[in-house]
């Protein structure tokens, strides 16, 4: 009774999916599950992974990530790297054209990089082109031009560094993670005028898979199939991205209103629903460790939070084993920092800082805390386990003396309120990069998502180290370095590493969530059956 009385209040909550188009009956349809509404879908400065997570059916990248780590071509359909190291040079697919026809140049690719580099832009691409010769620390010029980005031809690109680097890092960040805009729709905007961009902003005209076709705000995104595709036609007619809260997640896969969810972070399955949905019939349930994590961000410019010790002592005090016990039922593990297990540059000989309320009240002593003041921790709605988890912190905190009041606000609201610096504590989730140079923006002075402004020159001397270092057992080492230092300092309180929750119908093929995003072969995903049932 109680599993039917369940899924009853589940479906109840699906009503808003209803509004969603159905599609022909000859056609094949995937629905894709998502949590949140994206913010915008430029494929420069999208607002959250939400968004870019649409923006992979539309726009290319000159090189995509295989499941096994290694890359594979895309826009670029081979590349070089000179014997120094430093110039890579792409050759792109002659064949390949934007949703209106015209030819994918590598202007376009030089077009690209340099707007992101404009100064006064409206981007968080930087991170992914820093390393290019003539760019500073935020991939922005630091002159008229960029010395290391050179057109050879309409195919062919050279883009130099400024050090060596290792090519797995440049391939990552600048091959998977800029995502190529069409010039001859953009060409002499000025900064201002490309923030309100209608081919950013209203993406019809991309080089990807699938064209752009409406959002309807909070209800679902519809693609459509470019049949010109140059490395051949998708194999499904259309994708709609439907916004399907996680509450509603459960009861719309088993009742066949999406077909799968969208994956770590952004479309699980919630873990109080998981047994229900591993029992369906029609799916077929998904697990991996995840790549990314949970933590509290610390505001660091506050006065009362920049002390090491204060920081500390709020580590201390949050129970990260009775977080994961109670709430992930074996599904998280603790983390020990911002690298996933799942990565190569863990460091295996740390432990998780422990519960120590004693001992955080101790540090607090010492650090002159005013026991009488009042954290406020900022939790974003719509993640239930999230929201569960930031009573438990506010309880464990409390018995190490810090006393801490939660405001609840919709992610939008949050994130902007977290990049002003307007808040104490706020508890978010991350995703990274494989390569561990994520850092540079997380906690890196003056990072692009250093959302606690946090600035210690030691930390940045290792992480700029690590940055120009090929040898990755010598990165590696570094990286050791470096979270030992983030357990002493506390740039953030890093929380656990969850398992991805994923679920996808049994009627779909090539199309199974996973670490790497499942987004990027989009164009390989297909219907076993023939057209979608409903």
């Amino acid at each position: 009774m109680q599993r039917v009385s369940r899924l009853l209040a589940l479906t109840l909550l699906t009503g808003i999916l209803a509004a969603v188009p159905l599609p022909a009956s000859a056609e094949k349809v995937i629905r894709v599950g998502l949590w949140s509404g994206p913010g915008t879908l430029s494929p420069i400065n999208a607002d959250s992974s939400y968004g870019y997570f649409v923006v992979h059916f539309i726009f290319d990248t000159l090189v995509e990530m295989e499941p096994d780590l290694t890359f594979a071509p895309r826009l670029a359909r081979s590349w070089e790297i000179s014997k120094d190291g430093r110039t890579y040079t792409f050759h792109l697919d002659p064949k390949a054209t934007w949703h209106d026809g015209k030819p994918v140049t590598a202007s376009d690719v030089a077009f690209t990089i340099r707007t992101i580099a404009t100064p006064g832009v409206q981007t968080n691409r930087g991170n992914a082109i820093k390393a290019i010769q003539g760019l500073d620390e935020t991939g922005k010029m630091t002159g008229n031009a960029i010395q290391g980005v050179r057109v050879i031809d309409p195919h062919t690109i050279a883009i130099t560094t400024r050090t060596a680097v290792d090519p797995a890092r440049f391939l990552e960040q600048l091959g998977t993670g800029v995502f190529i805009i069409p010039e001859h729709l953009l060409k002499g905007l000025t900064p201002q005028q490309l923030s309100r961009a209608p081919a950013l902003l209203n993406p019809t005209v991309g080089s990807g898979p699938f064209q752009f076709v409406r959002y309807v705000q909070d209800q679902y995104i519809e693609l459509k199939r470019y049949d010109r595709y140059y490395r051949g036609p998708a194999r499904v007619d259309r994708i709609l991205v439907r916004i399907a809260g996680a509450p509603s997640i459960a009861a719309a896969l088993i009742n066949g209103e999406i077909d799968v969810v969208a994956g770590p972070g952004i479309g699980e399955v919630p873990l109080q629903d998981w047994e229900m949905v591993k029992r369906a019939p029609n799916l077929r349930p998904v697990t991996a460790p995840s790549l990314g994590y949970q933590f509290i961000a610390i505001n660091s410019t506050r006065p009362y939070l920049k002390d090491d010790r204060v920081r500390q002592a709020l580590a201390r005090g949050v129970d990260l084993k009775l977080l994961v016990q109670q709430l992930y039922r074996g599904e998280a593990i603790p983390a020990v920092g911002p690298f996933s297990p799942v990565t190569p540059y863990i460091n295996k000989s740390l432990q998780p800082i422990p519960y120590d309320p004693a001992g955080a009240r101790r540090l607090l002593s010492e650090a002159g805390w005013d026991f009488s003041r009042t954290l406020q921790l900022l939790v974003p709605t719509g993640n239930t386990l999230r929201e569960q988890s930031a009573s438990i912190i506010q309880a464990t905190l409390q018995a190490a003396g810090v006393q801490v009041q939660i405001q609840r606000l919709d992610f939008a609201t949050l994130l902007s309120r977290v990049f002003k610096h307007d808040y104490d504590l706020a508890l978010l989730g991350w995703t990274d990069t494989f390569d561990p140079d994520h850092v540079s923006s997380t906690f890196r002075t003056g990072g692009q998502y250093n959302l606690g402004g946090y600035s210690d020159p030691e930390v940045d001397a290792i992480i700029d180290q690590a940055a120009r270092e090929q040898d990755p057992a010598r990165r590696k080492e570094l990286y050791d370095r470096l979270q030992v230092l983030f357990q002493q300092k506390v740039p953030a309180i890093f929380l656990y590493y969850p398992n991805m929750l994923a679920a996808v119908s049994k009627r779909l093929v090539n199309a199974d969530p996973g670490i790497v995003p499942f987004e990027f072969y989009a164009a390989r995903w297909d219907v076993a059956d023939g057209p979608a049932s409903r």
